[in-house]
């Protein structure tokens, strides 16, 4: 089982020009089921605030808008495991001193908890935890 982090979901909805295709690539293997996820509720929580955050420079910029709800929809149709944001994972994370920003704590205390050890993100960040090993989207091959 491998953790899924927010910006695979996020890169392949916005089809980031360095990103995208590769994203996209890994949550149709996901959807395939060629490749196991789980990922911490928070991810949806993360994305639904990424999303609003792009309508509005897309408004600014008189741009269509990202169906933020069609977005979440088409996540959980997808055969991921939704790992529980409980408070043991918040005391957990909060012994966590890591120099990467504080919503990791608790994608990594979830990973922790539920014996994950790998993440697929393109946070370089993540690579500093030693017990945990990233797979970068632009080299993972589902």
């Amino acid at each position: 089982m491998i953790y899924l982090d927010t910006n695979i979901i996020v890169y392949a909805i916005e089809n980031h020009p360095h990103y995208g295709k590769p994203c996209t690539a890994i949550l149709e293997a996901i959807e395939a089921k060629r490749v196991e996820v789980c990922a911490s509720v928070l991810v949806l929580v993360e994305l639904v605030n990424v999303l609003v955050k792009i309508n509005r420079l897309l408004n600014k910029a008189k741009k269509s808008l990202v169906k933020i709800a069609d977005s979440v929809d088409a996540v959980l149709s997808l055969p991921i495991v939704w790992l529980d944001l409980e408070p043991v994972v918040i005391r957990h994370a909060a012994q966590y001193t890591f120099n990467t920003v504080g919503i990791d704590y608790f994608h990594v205390a979830s990973m922790e908890l539920h014996s994950v050890s790998e993440i697929l993100s393109a946070d370089e960040e993540l690579d500093q935890i030693p017990f945990l090993r990233r797979l970068d989207p632009l080299r993972y091959q589902p």
